[in-house]
C-alpha cells in the first residue's frame, strides 16, 4: 500500500513565504548597492563590531609589527614575497590567519552573504548554576543568531596607493587596499581590505546608515545558503580547488541538496 504523502502545514508554507520575501528584499537591497564603489562585509552576528584581529585583545604596536616582521620571514620559505609591497605582505599574511590591522571585505555582494550565513556567531558567557566552576564561553547555534551584510561605498581618496603610501603603520586614517594577485582565494572572493590605524577602535562609519545594512534573520540562515548554492556561491568558489570542491559535496551531502545535478 502506497503511503499517504504529506501535506505542508500552513504554518509551514507561512515560514516558507516569509523566507521567499526576506530572500527578493535581499535582492532588491542589492539593486540600491549594485555600482562599482560599494564593497561588502558579511558578519556571522549582527552585533559583531568592525574590529581587526590584531586589535582583538591587548593590543599592542610593538607586537603587530613583531608579528608581521616573524611571518614575513618564515613565509619566504613558502613563497616568493620579493616583488611584494609591504601592504601586499599584510594581505597575505591577514588571508592565511595572522592577526592583523586589516579586515576583509568583498566587490561581491553574494560572497558577503555567504559568509554571513556560514559565520559563526559571537560567543556567550555561560554560567552553571549551583557549580563553582568558573562560567565558560559557547557559541550558539546559528540557527539562534542573526547574521549580517554592510555595504559600504567606497571613495577615491580612501584607496590606498601603495607606491606612495609604502608603510601601512604611517597612514592615520582608514583606507583601502585594493590587492594584486598575491592569493588566489583573495581573486575568487573579489576580496579587498580595509586598513585601521587604530585596530583595538570599532570602526562605527559603516555602521551609521540603516539602509546599508541588510539584517538576515536566523531561520533563513539555510535558505539563503542554499540559494546562494543555486547562484554558484559555495565552498568551491570560495576556497578554490581541492579543499573548496571537498567542502562543497561535504555540504551538499548533509544538507541532501543537489547531488543529482551536473555541477
Amino acid at each position: 500500500m502506497a503511503k499517504p504523502s504529506r501535506t505542508p502545514s500552513n504554518a509551514s508554507i507561512r515560514a516558507g513565504a516569509r523566507r521567499l520575501r526576506t530572500w527578493k528584499r535581499f535582492l532588491a537591497w542589492l539593486d540600491i548597492h549594485s555600482d562599482s564603489s560599494w564593497v561588502f562585509r558579511g558578519l556571522g552576528d549582527k552585533g559583531f563590531e568592525l574590529v581587526p584581529g590584531i586589535g582583538r585583545g591587548d593590543y599592542s604596536l610593538a607586537k603587530e609589527r613583531t608579528l608581521l616582521e616573524v611571518f614575513e620571514r618564515r613565509a619566504a620559505e613558502f613563497a616568493d614575497l620579493s616583488g611584494m609591497t609591504r601592504w601586499d605582505r599584510m594581505a597575505l599574511a591577514q588571508h592565511h590567519g595572522l592577526p592583523t590591522r586589516l579586515l576583509d571585505w568583498t566587490t561581491n555582494p553574494l560572497v558577503a552573504a555567504y559568509f554571513a550565513v556560514t559565520g559563526a556567531p559571537n560567543a556567550v558567557t555561560v554560567r552553571l548554576p549551583r557549580s563553582r566552576k568558573q562560567p565558560f564561553g559557547a557559541v550558539p547555534d546559528t540557527s539562534d543568531v542573526d547574521a549580517r551584510v554592510i555595504a559600504f561605498r567606497v571613495r577615491s581618496p580612501q584607496i590606498i596607493n601603495q607606491s606612495n603610501e609604502d608603510d601601512p603603520f604611517v597612514r592615520r586614517t582608514v583606507g583601502f587596499i585594493l590587492p594584486r594577485s598575491v592569493a588566489t582565494r583573495i581573486v575568487s572572493q573579489g576580496g579587498v581590505f580595509s586598513s585601521h590605524p587604530e585596530p583595538n577602535l570599532p570602526w562605527r562609519t559603516p555602521l551609521g546608515a540603516s539602509q546599508h545594512i541588510f539584517d538576515i534573520p536566523a531561520d533563513t540562515r539555510t535558505y539563503f545558503r542554499r540559494r546562494l548554492f543555486y547562484l554558484g556561491i559555495d565552498p568551491q568558489r570560495i576556497m578554490s580547488g581541492l579543499d573548496g570542491l571537498g567542502s562543497r559535496l561535504a555540504w551538499q551531502y548533509s544538507a541532501g541538496i543537489g547531488l543529482g545535478a551536473v555541477r
